[in-house]
């Protein structure tokens, strides 16, 4: 099992469900956390990030002045968790952080494949993290579960046509901001005017549909089609993200199906359901190969997963990658082949 000899120092911006578990792990692993960093005004601002995450004190306030905690702590890395698109919000954190000599890795799923929508702004991270000499990541759980496992699935193949992708996780498990995205607790009425009028952002599969294909060694063909269903309640079910229960026939989410078409004639798609979950309901990835006349080759499922514990750790396993990966955006399919890590300690 390969250790890190010493922990480097971490921040750790945005302190929400996922920043926290983080946090959990990071602690403990005994890792060295520098600073956490808030948004400013935050009600989390000021309290010990330790009792925040229930591992009891840690003598580390949380702050909402990033650019000096960052000049104060001096950070090796700093791990953001604050929101899933590229924006000139989510640009102006990630630059602070290049700017002040750290590495940056992320839970935002624009950046596991950011250049898959030609955003102006991740040309300009890239530029900026060259000149300071620093490596922005996008990981989480789609690094293992839709990209890598099935990149070396498709190793095993001799004659590839197409990789259809199926997933579901909980809403309940991302905080009330992811749940609010998904429309939970909308009406199906609601919905189609927000269909029909939205101008969405790519969605998750978008990104994880380019960086599958380039792990494999595909080349993309054309923009990525998606279609949306809405996940309409059969009964009153419960939303802990909202703090409310969805009466039956409004939303718990919806499922977005992304299809990708290759200049190689392989067909990708990912059809990944958001949803508030019912009891007995559960994460899971499934994962069918076909040959190129369409007969099914391989199968994969994995079940009853924790996908939000899954990305949180797939993050913290992924630092040293990180780190020691060439300055600029380095996306998953450029970075080793995703392991296990633990912080050696003394006997």
């Amino acid at each position: 099992m390969p250790a890190i000899e010493k922990s480097p120092r971490i921040a750790v911006h945005g302190l929400g469900a996922m920043g926290l578990e983080i946090v959990r792990i990071l602690h403990g692993r005994g890792a060295n956390i520098v600073a956490a960093i808030v948004r400013p005004g935050s009600d989390k601002g000021g309290r010990d990030l330790g009792e925040l995450a229930g591992v009891g004190a840690l003598g580390l306030p949380a702050r909402g002045d990033a650019e000096q905690a960052l000049h104060e702590a001096a950070p090796d890395i700093v791990i953001v968790t604050v929101s899933t698109y590229l924006d000139d919000a989510q640009y102006e954190i990630f630059s602070a952080a290049v700017r002040a000599g750290a590495n940056v890795i992320t839970l935002a799923e624009e950046m596991l494949y950011p250049f898959a929508t030609d955003n102006p702004r991740a040309r300009a991270l890239d530029t900026l993290a060259e000149r300071h000499q620093v490596t922005v990541t996008g990981t989480g759980h789609q690094d293992a579960y839709w990209v890598n496992l099935i990149s070396v699935l498709a190793g095993s193949t001799h004659d590839l046509g197409s990789v259809s992708g199926r997933l579901s996780w909980n809403v309940d498990d991302f905080g009330r901001a992811l749940a609010e995205q998904q429309r939970v607790n909308a009406t199906a009425e609601e919905f189609a005017v927000w269909q029909a009028a939205a101008e969405r952002p790519p969605t998750f599969g978008h990104y994880s549909l380019h960086a599958l294909a380039a792990t494999i060694g595909l080349t993309p063909h054309g923009t990525v089609v998606t279609t949306t269903e809405p996940v309409i309640a059969q009964h009153g079910t419960y939303s802990k993200a909202l703090g409310a229960t969805v009466p039956r026939g409004r939303l718990l989410g919806y499922t977005d199906t992304d299809t990708l078409h290759t200049t190689e004639g392989v067909t990708l798609s990912i059809s990944s359901q958001g949803s508030v979950y019912g009891e007995g309901e559960r994460d899971y990835n499934e994962w069918s190969l076909a040959d190129s006349s369409g007969l099914p080759t391989l199968h994969l499922r994995n079940s009853d997963l924790n996908t939000a514990h899954t990305t949180c750790a797939t993050l913290v396993n992924r630092i040293p990658d990180v780190i020691d990966a060439e300055p600029g955006i380095v996306t998953v399919d450029r970075l080793p082949q995703l392991r296990h890590r633990s912080l050696r300690r003394p006997a």
